[in-house]
């Protein structure tokens, strides 16, 4: 029996029947992924050495938010970076990043077509003591090479050979093929939500997805076990 996995394209229609099929908020699923993400954090980081969070424009920064906000509850130290505008247009990933407005969460925001040298120095002096890096720039739907500044802040990442949780698929990974699609995150751990991904299959992809762990993120169970008769 092949194993259970998914494409971008069952990820987002999977997404949609959960949230207009079956009447599950999509902020209810990015609280149940952002918190199962936090949670896995905490067990890969006994020590409580502080993360950085990087988080992208569109859900994935958004389970970003929430797993700094659940870091923040159980008063783990949390370095938050969004790279990313948001001005409240009522989006799943906007409701979070007020969520963590209001509730004093300390963060540097950056404009990604206005990422300059002085920005870069910013972002490198803070990012130095992280202990841990929690990837959230981009996730399944992306389908071209990171563009600026995402390439750079992958290349740092990777430079730096700090512990890295990617959050549902490293950023730069194609979902379907688990080929690069230009400069990649490299991930030690991977939290990924319902299943892997169709890409993971690529034994080349170990090398960036790390190890991978599977994130409930509270699809009905109908729903999911439809998709996995589908593979078998």
């Amino acid at each position: 029996m092949p194993p259970f996995t998914l494409t971008r394209e069952q990820v987002r229609e999977l997404d949609r029947r959960a949230t207009h099929g079956f009447g599950v908020p999509g902020v209810v699923l990015m609280e149940n992924a952002g918190r199962g993400c936090a949670d896995l954090l905490m067990r890969l980081n006994p020590d409580r050495k502080p993360a950085v969070i990087l988080c992208g424009p569109g859900n994935n920064g958004g389970d970003g938010f929430v797993i700094a906000r659940h870091l923040d509850n159980h008063g783990w130290p949390v370095n938050l970076h969004v790279v990313a505008r948001h001005n409240r247009q009522a989006g799943d990933a906007d409701i979070n990043f007020d969520i963590l407005y209001a509730s004093g969460i300390a963060f540097t925001q950056y404009r990604p077509d206005y990422f300059d040298q002085p920005h870069r120095d910013l972002f490198l002096r803070q990012f130095a003591p992280a202990g841990w890096v929690v990837d959230a720039l981009f996730g399944t739907g992306l389908a071209r090479a990171l563009g600026a500044p995402f390439d750079w802040l992958a290349g740092i990442v990777n430079e730096s050979e700090k512990p890295v949780l990617a959050i549902d698929i490293p950023s730069g990974l194609d979902c379907d093929t688990g080929v690069p699609l230009g400069v990649t995150v490299r991930a030690t751990h991977t939290a990924t939500f319902v299943a892997p991904k169709r890409g993971f299959l690529n034994p080349d992809a170990k090398a960036w997805t790390g190890a991978v762990h599977v994130i409930d993120i509270g699809a009905p169970r109908v729903l999911v076990d439809e998709y996995r008769q589908r593979a078998s």
